[in-house]
């Protein structure tokens, strides 16, 4: 007999992976060794921030990498996938002010205290990825703040100085005043913002009453002016060209000069250049050798070149506005709508960027976006549509890669230079990981003049240089070179990333991993879309539409919210779908009115009153369920009938069973193609309606009956048969349901497989032999049960209620099958007596008509219902 295991009636989700998630540990189920046979496959998979929890893009770009991992293990490939973390960055850097107190004048402790508050968000963000199953080895983790890692970066820069492809210059770039550091140009984006167009009057020089009138949108940048423009072929201003205005607030005049950059159709038609307004200000100050006047700080307020010095930008801009109207030099303001440039990559800033000439650390990029846009060519691209961004964002590059940010917790860019000629200091490679701030320099002076006044770097390096050599710091690049051949040089590798960060993950790893190996670091890439509220925009506090994955997995399980993530479509957003409801009324509620709700009551009070009501959950909860009980049917039965294996007879296959076989090898073909092309979606609700409709509420219904036949070799053939094809799809569930998988495998499975686990089983294989004409004969029979059965709940007939007597009426030469798949109907059905007939003899018979149903090439009348 086989050994008898406890099949709850309910899957509790929470115990069941607890439980799991330990044995998986202890037992080491998701181990990677490289010494291990089959090629390797490796998964570069994205580091997320930590922020201490994960949200719902991670869970959604997580789960689909955890299918990809999984998948491919069941295809025999050796798969790694290290998770690791990236831990460097201002948000760090504002936690520890704010949670600590602590100053950044006090570096050394400030520091300290950054890797405290990483070091304990990382286990809990470790905590959460085990919670969702996911099937990384945590004994090959990384974290950018590490040493080993530092030296990799640093290693790469050290590298790219010696070929001149990293220089330091004073340059204006992209600076946000309100975090106080300088940002690259893919940190930045355009938002629309309403505001005021100034006409302002600039006194002609020679003339006592003659102006020009510029119109403006960033008056406070007045007195930066070092130039006006106009058009070469706007005829109102000819006899303007080379003449010259004064500044306001200043002593200084400024010539008038012609360029056909200059917008005819915007304001006056004239306009002023300062350094530095945008980066229109900064070629024309390049091209015409211009003066630099320099007026705001590192922190948004005028500097001491300002007449306003101290106050903050903003408050500059009302007052000089103000003082040109009392000077006459105002003509007038109107409204205007216009985009400004923010510093988009953090969304709890969103604030203005500024064009700030400072010292800053460069990576020539410009002249390597060719090779950028190869590398990204010979990818496959899932989906194709996204690789235009790559070639967009590489044909559009202006600047190169600046890659200093003035911040303290980073990567430590690992140079000294001179205070009085700008001479780079380079380190000895011994000494790396450095901090120059604390390390003193190789030498004791400058060799190129002389001088003693030698600087550690102070500024560190930004995140995406850290996050852009993940291929190779998984790979152990510069510290073991079998182990880097074999996940790196020679393997298939993997990349999974969300579209946002094309142009700045992407973008920046085939650049630096092309030009430190020689070799593209990918062969695929698969995109996931961001996740949106139900409203379709973006997840974000300021429209309310945030739900963080610890509302929902505590209520729900991993399992169902994996299910939910499979649902998604590659490189399409993904909303993730609710509606609030009233506790009390069970009545949905209006978006305008839970706004208004959130600003007047207490969150206590509000979360007594309303709850959301997430209906793709449920949905998934239900498939669960679905799931459960159709499994706990045939440990039931298990139970009572004694099996010692789970392989089908051939020989006692039925028709109804070389159908389902025969179905089953489609949809895996089908299912196969689609987890080729990383499609979950498609692979999901192919195999999701495959389980419930064709076999739990079809085929199981139409062989159940078998089970309590007398005829035990009967029984135990109908059930090794269900078992066994039971096994295959509870297989490809596992790969998007581990917890309720592994689970049933261990109540119903475990006893027959030698595994220690269903995750270490190979994907599924097709049945073989089957025969076609047996197959049709068992669908054209599984038709005629759908039908009766169909027409039974019409009749509103119990489904397990006897009917005396049916009439099947058909054609002449499908007499003889229906005779053959008589026994599976009558069973099925329930039917006392079952008359099969010829279509010509239904007229002679003269039946009640009342109970008849025509269906396909056949016609039905069920007899003598009451």
């Amino acid at each position: 007999m086989t050994q008898e295991i406890t099949f709850p009636k309910r899957f509790k989700f929470d115990e069941v992976q607890k439980k799991w998630i330990k044995y998986w540990k202890d037992n080491d189920i998701y181990s990677f060794d490289d010494k291990k046979e089959g090629k390797i496959f490796t998964i570069d998979t994205p580091p997320p921030f930590v922020s201490g929890t994960l949200h719902l893009g991670h869970v959604l770009n997580h789960s689909w990498i955890d299918f990809v991992a999984r998948y491919h293990k069941m295809k025999g490939e050796n798969v790694y996938f290290p998770q690791g973390f990236d831990c460097h960055g201002l948000p760090v850097e504002l936690a520890v002010q704010k949670n600590y107190g602590i100053s950044k004048d006090q570096r050394d402790l400030f520091l300290n205290k950054c890797i405290e508050w990483v070091e304990d968000n990382i286990v809990n963000m470790r905590k959460q990825f085990d919670s969702l199953g996911y099937s990384t080895d945590w004994n090959y983790t990384y974290r950018t703040m590490d040493e080993n890692y530092k030296y990799k970066v640093q290693k790469s820069l050290l590298n790219y100085y010696k070929k001149d492809w990293l220089y330091r210059e004073k340059f204006p770039t992209h600076f946000c005043v309100n975090c106080e550091t300088s940002v690259a140009k893919a940190e930045v984006g355009y938002e629309v913002e309403k505001g005021n167009l100034w006409y302002l009057k600039l006194p002609i020089v020679g003339s006592d009453n003659e102006y020009i009138t510029i119109a403006t949108t960033r008056p406070e940048y007045v007195e930066a002016c070092v130039g006006v423009f106009i058009h070469p072929n706007d005829e109102r201003y000819s006899h303007l060209s080379a003449a010259e205005v004064k500044i306001p607030f200043t002593e200084r005049k400024v010539r008038i000069r012609v360029d056909k950059n200059v917008d005819m159709h915007f304001g006056t038609g004239i306009v002023y250049c300062c350094t530095y307004g945008d980066e229109t200000d900064i070629r024309w100050k390049f091209e015409y050798d211009l003066e630099e006047i320099q007026i705001f700080t590192k922190d948004g307020h005028m500097n001491q070149n300002s007449k306003y010095q101290g106050l903050t930008i903003n408050e500059a801009r009302i007052q000089i506005v103000k003082d040109l109207d009392e000077q006459g030099l105002l003509e007038k303001i109107e409204e205007h709508e216009h985009s400004i440039i923010v510093h988009s990559e953090r969304s709890s800033c969103r604030k203005p960027i500024e064009y700030l000439p400072v010292y800053q650390w460069f990576i020539k990029l410009k002249e390597f976006t060719d090779e950028i846009i190869e590398a990204g060519e010979i990818m496959k691209w899932y989906p194709e549509k996204h690789k235009q961004r790559l070639i967009d964002w590489a044909d559009g590059l202006d600047w190169n890669w600046v890659i200093s940010r003035q911040r303290i917790f980073g990567t430590p860019i690992p140079f000294w230079y001179c205070s009085d000629c700008g001479e780079i200091i380079t380190p000895n490679e011994k000494d790396l990981p450095l901090d120059p701030v604390k390390l003193k320099p190789p030498i004791n002076q400058c060799p190129k003049c002389k001088s003693k006044k030698i600087e550690g770097e102070r500024d560190v390096c930004d995140c995406w240089i850290d996050s852009s050599i993940t291929p190779l710091a998984i790979g152990k690049w510069l510290e073991d070179k079998e182990f880097f051949n074999k996940t790196y040089t020679y393997a298939n590798v993997h990349r999974p990333q969300g579209y946002e960060i094309i142009r700045t993950w992407l973008f920046y790893t085939l650049f630096r991993c092309k030009k430190l190996t020689g070799k593209a670091p990918f062969n695929e890439i698969m995109i996931n879309g961001m996740v949106a509220g139900p409203d379709g925009r973006k997840m974000s506090k300021s429209f309310g539409n945030i739900v963080s994955p610890d509302e929902v997995l505590p209520d729900f399980g991993a399992d169902v919210i994996r299910q939910w993530a499979a649902m998604g479509s590659l490189g399409d957003d993904y909303p993730f779908e609710y509606v609030w409801m009233n506790i009390h009324t069970k009545q949905p509620i209006k978006d305008e009115v839970i706004k208004k709700e959130m600003k007047i009551l207490s969150k206590d009070n509000f979360n007594k009153k309303y709850r959301r009501k997430y209906e793709q959950l449920i949905g998934a909860q239900r498939l669960l369920t679905k799931i459960w009980n159709a499994y706990r049917f045939l440990k039931i039965n298990i139970d009572k009938i004694n099996i010692t294996d789970i392989n089908f007879d051939k020989d006692s296959l039925s028709q109804i069973d070389h159908y389902i076989f025969s179905e089953f090898n489609l949809v895996l073909e089908k299912v196969t193609n689609f987890f080729e092309e990383y499609n979950w979606h498609e692979a999901f609700m192919l195999l999701r309606s495959f389980f419930w409709n064709d076999i739990c509420d079809n085929y199981i219904e139409a062989i159940k009956y078998k089970f309590y036949l007398e005829d035990e070799k009967i029984k135990i053939n109908a059930l090794k048969n269900a078992i066994n094809l039971f096994y295959k799809i509870l297989k490809i569930f596992a790969i998007f349901m581990p917890f309720i998988s592994e689970e049933i495998y261990s109540i119903i499975y475990n006893q027959f497989i030698n595994l220690k686990s269903i995750h270490l089983e190979k994907w599924p294989s097709r049945y073989k032999d089957i025969p076609e004409d047996s197959a049709k004969n068992g669908d054209f029979c599984m038709k005629i049960i759908k039908s009766l059965r169909t027409y039974k709940s019409k009749l509103q007939i119990p489904l397990n209620q006897e009917i005396e007597k049916v009439y099947l009426f058909t054609s002449n030469n499908q007499i003889t099958i229906l005779n053959d798949l008589k026994e599976s109907i009558v069973n099925t059905i329930r039917i006392k007596e079952l008359m099969i007939l010829d279509k010509s003899e239904e007229a002679s018979l003269k039946l009640d008509e009342k109970n008849k149903e025509i269906i396909e090439d056949f016609d039905i009348i069920l007899n003598n219902i009451n």
